[in-house]
């Protein structure tokens, strides 16, 4: 695989979807609407730096619970049992993006694309955050780009699978 970086791919911050961790999370329902091919948040702190994600599905689960539908036999729920009804409390006492943020895995603008990938489908991400080295937004990598860029990659050089 080449070793194009991220940051010949990267979309910058200016084009990717931010919000605040005290935003409602009607605000995020919105953002959703308005760009349905996005499926992740960023939330930034007032100086851009990435304070975590949060994830269309948390977003439906989220809706789910206000209009009081059941959710306890949805996939999305990672772990059954005693944390999937803390999961659930969370979310029916969420009132802001803060409420129901999680932890990002990033990448920088000097990481490869493979290294992209790899944390794309370790942590089952359709977009991931680029940050600087001082945690600040710079831009995101789309798992669609990042595709469509290797494959260009693959036809090139006639590159095989390699096990």
């Amino acid at each position: 695989m080449d070793k194009t970086l991220v940051k010949e791919i990267m979309r910058p911050s200016s084009r990717t979807l931010t919000a605040k961790e005290d935003d409602a999370i009607e605000a995020a329902v919105r953002h959703f609407v308005h760009q349905p091919d996005v499926r992740t948040i960023f939330v930034i702190d007032e100086h851009q730096k990435l304070k975590g994600l949060v994830k269309l599905h948390y977003i439906l689960n989220w809706v789910k619970l206000k209009l009081g539908l059941d959710i306890s036999n949805r996939s999305n729920m990672r772990v059954a049992g005693a944390f999937q009804a803390f999961e659930i409390m969370r979310l029916c006492q969420s009132q802001t993006i803060g409420d129901i943020l999680s932890q990002a895995a990033t990448v920088k603008p000097t990481d490869t694309l493979e290294q992209a990938l790899h944390v794309m489908v370790h942590e089952q991400l359709e977009e991931v955050p680029v940050v600087d080295e001082t945690e600040k937004l710079v831009g995101e990598v789309r798992l669609t780009q990042l595709l469509s860029r290797m494959l260009e990659t693959t036809q090139e050089t006639g590159s095989a699978c390699q096990v």
